[in-house]
Formats: structure tokens, sequence, C-alpha cells
């Protein structure tokens, strides 16, 4: 008899095993496939940052370079080049006019919708403080927070060279998503010639390559 449980509690444990790791496995999604680090690249078009109070900075175009150093996790620099603000050139320190230049970015994978399989980029200063900082006239602006970007397409091998599409979506200042599913709120802030920081928004397209192939599993 006690042999018979002996072998039953070890029949059991084997069984216990394989779901703890599948358990395990799943909840490590949403993730890009390795291997790591996986130096990217990314251009849009026009990009637009706009305050609640409709202080409007418009780009013409956007570059981004950095690599994904794990499954969910990354770091990246944006650039933007034809910056203005009602009519004045924008730029950061010792940038070329109508030039903004991003602080180091740290870039994580999250769930907007689970269910959905709809899967983001949340991009925010590297060290917690400023995003960005630029001048455009008599205005500066300071830029901290968070954002995040809807990337597709999700449970699809892309080919290297090949574009993930990685779009912010904003409406007056307001930012959609505003977090990813089940964490805290994920939004950019500004602050204008050093008032209280306001709710602003991205609008961009993008497309995000890699040198070799690439998929996001959730």
């Amino acid at each position: 008899m006690k042999r018979f449980r002996m072998v039953s509690l070890c029949l059991a444990a084997m069984i216990a095993v394989p779901a703890v790791v599948s358990a395990s496995a799943s909840a490590a999604l949403p993730e890009f496939s390795g291997p790591f680090p996986k130096p990217f690249k990314v251009k849009s078009g026009a990009f637009i940052v706009e305050t609640v109070n409709r202080v409007k900075a418009s780009c013409k175009a956007g570059t981004n370079a950095g690599e994904m150093t794990g499954p969910q996790t990354g770091r990246a620099t944006l650039k933007l080049t034809g910056c203005e603000v009602s009519g004045f050139k924008c730029s950061s320190a010792g940038a070329a006019p109508g030039e903004i230049v991003s602080n180091l970015l740290s870039a994580t994978l999250g769930y907007i919708n689970k269910a959905k399989k709809e899967v983001g980029i949340s991009l925010e200063s590297a060290t917690g403080g400023t995003v960005a900082e630029f001048t455009c006239g008599s205005v500066r602006v300071t830029e901290t927070g968070s954002v995040i970007g809807k990337v597709t397409p999700i449970n699809k091998k892309v080919k290297a060279g090949k574009p993930f599409t990685l779009k912010f979506t904003q409406t007056r200042g307001k930012q959609k998503p505003t977090k990813f599913e089940g964490g805290p709120t994920d939004v950019l802030m500004a602050s204008v010639n050093g008032g209280k920081p306001e709710e602003a928004g991205v609008s961009a397209k993008g497309e995000l390559t890699f040198t070799e192939v690439g998929e996001i599993k959730a």
C-alpha cells in the first residue's frame, strides 16, 4: 500500500510540473522572440505632441534606434525633425533647428487588451526623469511620464527588414490607450514654460524593423 501511495504521489508530481511550467510561460506573455539583444530601427512620418490645453508641437518625421534587451524590455533614443509650434522651429539643446532629441528611453511590452491579443509598447525615460525638453521661440516644453503605442502584427513571424507597425493615437492631448491592462496610468505629461505639468498625447505611425526574423507572441 505504501509503495502504491508513493507511485501515485510521483505521478501526481509529474503531472503538476508541466502545469506549473505552462502557467509560468503563459504569464510571461506578451514577449518578443530572441535572441537578445535585438537591435531595431523605427521611422515615422508626421509626429504630433499635443497638450490638453492645445499646445501642439508638429514634426514632419521621426527616427528611433535602439534594441530589445529582453522579451519585454528595451531601450531607444528618438529623434524628430521638422518640428515647430505656432510657426516657430523647435529644438533640443545642442540640436539643429527643428530637431527634438529625446533622452535615453526604456521600452516595455505589455497587453492593451489580453483577450483581443492587443499589445503595446510603452516608452518612458530610462532614468525616470525627463523624456525630452525643447524650445520653440518663447515656448519651452519639458516632457515627463510615458506613452503607449499599439504594435502589430501579433503571433506572426516578420521577416528580417520587414516592419512591425507601431501606432500612437491621441485626441486633444488625451492618449489612447492610457495604460496597460491591469496596470497604472501610463500617459505623457508636459510642462510649458515651467508651469504645472498637464496631460499630453502623441499621434504617430511608425515602422519597427529588425535585422533578423522577429515575432511578438501573445
